[in-house]
């Protein structure tokens, strides 16, 4: 807490009959217009007294004195910031000040309309710390007990907060001031606290209060508790709800209590812990005595029809025992998902051990990858082998805590955060939860930290007994399989990550993009779209076929259910002529239609060629049978993507390399031009730190040995501009070092790089070509652009194994550790 200066003169703010405490805010509402000037002067620039925004406030002897002089005022006061003014009515204000510390009063000033305080800073006298710190605890243990002993109406969120910066205050002095301010005293009784200066003396005489007033609250409780046995009230209630439903009866009307009745009977079926169970004996105890179409009512009601939809599970219930089947599972696998051999292994490991530690919880798995090559479904797979219900939690975008925790009671329109309401969607105490988009989780600002709030549900030391906000009650997640999903490793926080196990997925080979989409899109697309799949181009007994033959069952067994009429699986039906579609469609949809990592866009291609044949045959062109290569450029348009480089041909001051993205790998163009200046180096294209220091470290190894690059002299005479098109996309690391080098020496040597060839390292002051990341990632990208010749650092080498079997055999590779080696193969 921040202290005035030990004397000085201030403004004055006389109080009729309240008293300010050292450390307490409080609104005052000033209409003398003395008061209203000493506000004006403390905060006007230019008239202030002494330190900015501080007054003193003092209290009066007599209220009724309204021009208070010396002799009027205590002579302890009280040394204040304002930390608001809210302008009122011509004349008034409202200020929220703060205490700052005692002060002894010196003396009165005039000062053109209010007047001001001359203070020294109270001098306390020697008292025992020991003694202060012991009564400090004794009225903390008071603070308790009188807080327990309020009525519930009493109990506002304030005043929760300020009895918890009590408890977590060090200072022992300070604690008499706030517990002095928070119990209702006299205004006599805080005059004195105010003006005693002696520590313990004070805390001392506050105990005694405290301990009266308590004694006061517990008479009081007593009283009102005999009155209300006394009384009756139940019985007396329970005559009236029978008169109630005897005229009801007579006039035919509903009762209005059935819904009570029907939500208590759900609450008894329901076996809760004991702690839950207390709450809701407690809730509806309250519910009974409230008027039904009160506001508090219905968020009681709303309260304990949530506890009554979640599925609860007792302390010490044993877990269910999965009966795994691995070769199904694996099975399972391979029908939806083609290639990721790593993956499924992994996943099978993770379900191995399952099977045999059913009461072991598993490690927390997070699927890594670019958007689109399955991770989603691979967590539906793993909850549809260990037969549990799958519920998705997306976080993406998610800024509040309260969207994991819930919102607590107290606010309108509360409810509880996700994981609850995923545990009320699943309906079972052991879901499979996938939290979806990990990795974009926003960072701790104003409004709480969702990646701390989340620590709690996936700690499994932690999350048998999870709290949310809304509940209040510890609800238990043990029996949850948490399975998360993201992009980029590195953007999820580092508190979740620690606790991750991760499993990469890559992008798709070519190969293996067409077999996704002749196997899995097409017959989910033909469904999806209405067309017929009894005579595709599918072979017999294929992944594809199978899958063909199961959606058309499961829309034929749909229409039957909806009309009334026995489904009957064997029955011949009339079905419209198949649709067939030839493979060169697939590879021109996967190689000129889109460029990415996964199929999502891929599928997106083939359902719109598939939406054209099916809005041809309902306008009743039966022809429209067969897609061919020429259906593509008339339903989609021209391509997007073509083998742009192979056009271009080899050119001077252009040179490929190859980054990475959370979406996958792509082709990093590199372009150099030089013109007479005094070697100068600009930089273009929302390059980073790391990359701008790689150019400018490219460009000092250049010019370090221009006559071995041979390169020529003069390099000091001329300006180097290297740019990296699409601008409008940040661009970042090292690893465009060596395409930068051998950019720059094709540029100020006039010589032409390969175009068929794309490069990724980092290169050092001395040429030496180190080791870089995403190398599989990179590779297919220089796959799917048609290159055939990729430069690698030969410490990558060991990535080689990581790279698909059909890119490998198309591509060669060539692993080099010294920019000459680099030159060597890309420069003509």
């Amino acid at each position: 807490m921040s202290r005035a200066p030990e004397s000085g003169v201030l403004p004055m703010l006389p109080l009729r009959s309240a008293v300010l405490f050292p450390g307490v805010s409080m609104p005052v509402d000033l209409g003398r217009a003395a008061s209203v000037e000493a506000v004006r002067r403390a905060t006007a620039h230019g008239r202030r007294q002494g330190p900015p925004n501080h007054v003193v406030v003092t209290v009066q002897r007599d209220p009724m004195v309204d021009q208070p002089g010396l002799s009027d005022l205590h002579p302890i006061a009280t040394v204040t910031r304002i930390v608001q003014v809210l302008r009122g009515l011509p004349g008034r204000m409202t200020v929220i000040v703060r205490g700052l510390e005692r002060v002894a009063l010196d003396g009165l000033e005039s000062g053109n309309g209010c007047e001001l305080a001359r203070y020294h800073r109270a001098a306390v006298p020697d008292y025992s710390l020991t003694m202060l710190i012991a009564l400090s605890g004794v009225l903390r243990d008071l603070l308790t007990r009188h807080e327990g002993l309020l009525p519930n109406s009493r109990v506002t969120q304030q005043r929760q907060e300020a009895v918890t910066e009590v408890g977590q205050e060090r200072d022992p002095e300070r604690v008499g001031d706030l517990v002095a301010n928070l119990i209702e005293l006299d205004t006599t009784a805080r005059i004195e606290l105010l003006q005693q200066l002696d520590p313990v003396e004070r805390l001392r005489r506050l105990v005694e209060l405290v301990a009266h007033r308590c004694n006061e609250l517990e008479v009081k409780r007593d009283i009102d508790r005999s009155v209300r046995d006394h009384l009756s009230r139940h019985e007396h209630e329970a005559v009236l709800r029978h008169k109630l439903r005897a005229i009801q009866n007579e006039l035919g009307t509903e009762d209005p209590d059935s819904w009570l009745d029907e939500l208590a009977g759900r609450l008894d079926q329901k076996l809760l812990p004991e702690e839950a169970q207390i709450a809701v004996d407690r809730e509806l105890g309250r519910l009974e005595r409230m008027n039904p179409q009160s506001s508090e009512a219905m968020v009681a009601r709303t309260y304990l029809e949530w506890i009554a939809d979640l599925p609860w599970r007792l302390p010490g219930q044993p877990p269910r025992v999965e009966d795994l089947d691995l070769i199904a599972a694996r099975a399972r696998l391979d029908a939806d998902h083609h290639g990721l051999e790593k993956v499924k292994k992994r996943v099978l490991e993770y379900l191995a051990v399952r099977k045999l530690a059913p009461g072991q919880r598993g490690p927390l798995i997070c699927f890594a990858g670019p958007p689109g090559v399955g991770k989603t479904t691979l967590a539906r797979s793993i909850a549809a082998t260990l037969g549990r219900r799958f519920v998705r939690i997306s976080l993406g975008g998610i800024r509040d805590d309260a969207e994991i925790r819930g919102h607590r009671r107290t606010y309108v329109g509360a409810l509880p955060g996700r994981l609850i309401q995923a545990m009320k969607s699943a309906g079972t105490v052991d879901p499979v939860i996938l939290l979806d988009e990990i990795d974009k989780l926003t960072g701790a600002d104003l409004r709480g930290d969702p990646a701390s709030a989340l620590l709690e549900a996936l700690d499994p030391e932690q999350n048998d007994g999870f709290e949310d906000h809304y509940l209040g009650l510890p609800y238990d997640l043990s029996q949850v399989v948490f399975i998360c999903t993201a992009n980029e490793v590195g953007a999820i926080p580092a508190v979740l990550r620690d606790r991750l196990e991760f499993i990469h997925l890559s992008g798709y080979t070519l190969e293996e993009k067409l077999a996704i989409a002749r196997d899995h899109l097409l017959p989910k697309e033909l469904h999806e779209n209405g067309l017929s799949v009894g005579g595709t181009d599918l072979e017999p007994g294929s992944i594809g076929e199978q899958r063909s033959r199961n959606a058309s069952l499961l829309a034929r067994s749909e229409a039957a259910a909806r009309s009334g009429e026995t489904f009957d699986p064997e029955a011949e039906v009339e079905v419209d002529p198949a649709v067939t579609v030839d493979d060169a469609v697939f590879e021109m949809l996967a190689t000129e239609y889109t460029r990415e990592s996964g199929v999502r866009n891929l599928q997106r291609q083939l359902a719109a060629l598939l939406r054209d044949v099916a809005m041809q045959r309902a306008e009743g062109l039966a022809e429209a049978n067969h897609l061919q290569v020429e259906d593509v450029a008339r339903v989609l348009g021209p391509p997007r993507y073509r083998e742009e480089l192979m056009d271009l041909g080899p050119r001077v001051g252009v040179c490929t390399g190859l980054g990475w993205t959370p979406t996958g790998g792509c082709l990093l163009f590199v372009e150099v031009s030089t013109i007479d200046g005094e070697g100068r180096l600009r930089l273009t294209g929302s390059l980073g730190e790391v990359m701008k220091e790689s150019a400018q470290a490219a460009l000092s190894l250049v010019k370090s040995q221009a006559a071995h690059f041979g390169v020529g002299s003069g390099l000091d005479k001329r300006d180097v501009h290297i740019h990296l098109p699409a601008g409008a996309i940040p661009k970042d690391g090292p690893s465009a070092g060596i395409a930068l080098t051998t950019a720059l020496v094709s540029a100020l040597g006039g010589r032409k790089v390969r175009h068929d060839l794309a490069m990724t390292g980092e290169v050092t002051l001395c040429g030496h070509v180190l080791a870089i990341g995403g190398v599989r990632e990179k590779v297919l990208a220089a796959h799917r652009a048609g290159i055939r010749d990729v430069i690698l650092p030969t410490r990558n080498r060991k990535d080689e194994p990581d790279i698909p079997e059909a890119a490998r055999k198309d591509l060669r590779l060539h692993f080099v550790s010294h920019i000459d080696e680099v030159l060597q193969l890309a420069v003509i």
